[in-house]
């Protein structure tokens, strides 16, 4: 009787844990956001201090509406960044849900001091997303880059150049004619799909950001095989699934991979909490 006993408070207790598992992965970790930070160079003196912030894969849907938005904007902001840069995917499916209107509204309150760009995913082009996307994130102040150059010019006088390709998976993705009209002192690469990246890693870029991957939106310790199975649900980011990599061989330097703010597939996400990612850049 002992024994049963036992056995039977072990497995309440396991399916009590599990239960609290699958209730935090749905309910509770798609509604956080946390702050991943890194400096990409060194400070100097003579260097002018940029932020800039990444956000990527809102995938707004039913139950993830402009709302949810407001705690992601919120931090976004408290970073002052001078450049929000956002990797692409606003909806999840745009056929089956849109609200044009209330998410221009949220993201017109994204602050930045130099300005805000956006490029193409493939959730952009899908259920009809590709008639409106590039009127919505203009309306909300990002200019939208495909296949296409933006610079800046700091007070200093340094330029950083921003290349935005086009979604690889239902765009076109090419390097702009001409590609570096100006010399530049800072040049980032950005691309919906990290996988996409591996063919232009012999261009000359300090860092190439992307998004897509969602990290996997699972991440359960000591269970790889299921990380795994995760992942390769989604196209072009098995290499690089998430965070931050380093090349010694290309001349792209560096690949960050943004993990995301929305769910896809299934709205749930354990241990890969919806991203905010700053960057401190000095030029």
């Amino acid at each position: 009787m002992k024994i049963l006993k036992r056995i039977l408070i072990v497995f309440t207790l396991l399916i009590l844990v599990i239960g609290g598992c699958i209730y935090y992965a749905f309910k509770i970790e798609p509604y956080r956001v946390t702050l991943n930070e890194f400096t990409l160079n060194e400070e100097k003196p003579d260097r002018e201090h940029l932020k800039i912030v990444q956000i990527s894969d809102l995938h707004i849907k039913a139950d993830f509406t402009y709302k949810n938005l407001d705690k992601v904007i919120k931090k976004v902001n408290e970073q002052n960044p001078d450049i929000v840069i956002f990797t692409g995917d606003l909806y999840d499916n745009y056929a089956i849900y849109r609200d044009d209107e209330n998410i221009v509204t949220a993201l017109q309150k994204i602050e930045a001091s130099y300005g805000k760009i956006a490029i193409w995913g493939n959730r952009d082009y899908g259920g009809g997303a590709e008639r409106t996307y590039a009127a919505v994130m203009e309306d909300a102040g990002f200019t939208l880059l495909k296949n296409e150059n933006w610079y800046i010019t700091l007070n200093n006088g340094k330029r950083v150049l921003f290349t935005g390709l086009d979604d690889a998976l239902l765009g076109h993705p090419v390097m702009p004619d001409g590609t570096k009209i100006y010399d530049s002192d800072y040049e980032l690469l950005l691309s919906h799909e990290p996988d996409n990246v591996e063919p232009y890693m012999n261009y000359d870029y300090d860092i190439a950001l992307s998004g897509h991957s969602h990290g996997g939106q699972i991440n359960i310790p000591f269970l790889p095989f299921v990380n795994d199975m995760a992942l390769t649900v989604t196209a072009l980011s098995s290499k690089y699934s998430g965070g931050m990599y380093t090349f010694d061989d290309n001349a792209i330097k560096q690949l960050y991979v943004n993990t995301g703010i929305g769910t896809t597939h299934i709205s749930a996400r354990f241990g890969v909490v919806p991203e905010v990612t700053l960057f401190h850049i000095y030029v």
